[in-house]
């Protein structure tokens, strides 16, 4: 049994990118914030996510997700 708890990587209110490579139809470097935090899909911790551009959230996996670039 594991006992190890999992805490998420991202909190409320923090600005991430989706990571390359997960099929998502966005413009490159679209920045979300962070809005809820979700529990395990059952390999990965999850978030909702929202973007300034867009009129909908999304959920992601945190394996998903990585903080913005700097400019």
């Amino acid at each position: 049994m594991n006992d190890e708890i999992q805490s998420h990587r991202y909190g409320i209110g923090e600005t991430v990118t989706l990571s390359a490579g997960f099929g998502y139809a966005r413009e490159a470097e679209t920045v979300y914030s962070i809005v809820a935090l979700l529990p395990s899909n059952g390999a990965q911790l999850q978030y909702r996510i929202r973007s300034e551009m867009e009129k909908f959230e999304r959920v992601a996996a945190e394996n998903e997700l990585s903080p913005p670039r700097e400019q």
